[in-house]
């Protein structure tokens, strides 16, 4: 039994660093682009991006922003569609730094508050 104890602790640290690592590889992946680059067609389909901006709208109930739900995320000169992949609750107006991957919209697979609610 404490056998299974240490094996199950040792597992839980184990898939703590994996997660950590697999955040900053993602991180590191991650390309940042202008607003004309977007526009003008030059981020490449399926690359993983970074953007930075403040949530001001959702296709969610309410202000909170679950796993699953869309919403726009506002830069200084453009909006684009972000779809919330992790299970952290978002709210609306909150600044936010998305990183995910690019399909003429985005895929958010680590979504980062740069503000606290």
């Amino acid at each position: 039994m404490i056998l299974s104890g240490c094996t199950l602790q040792s597992e839980s640290t184990q898939t703590a660093k994996f997660s950590q690592e697999t955040v900053t590889k993602l991180k590191t992946a991650a390309k940042t682009y202008t607003d004309l680059a977007y526009q003008e067609g030059e981020v490449p389909l399926n690359e993983f991006v970074q953007m930075t901006g403040k949530i001001t709208d959702t296709d969610s109930q309410d202000a909170q922003i679950k796993e699953g739900d869309r919403f726009v995320l506002q830069t200084d000169s453009a909006k684009y569609q972000v779809f919330n992949q992790q299970g952290t609750v978002l709210y609306l107006e909150e600044e936010v730094t998305v990183y995910g991957e690019y399909y003429g919209f985005i895929k958010g697979t680590l979504i980062e508050r740069n503000t606290e609610k």
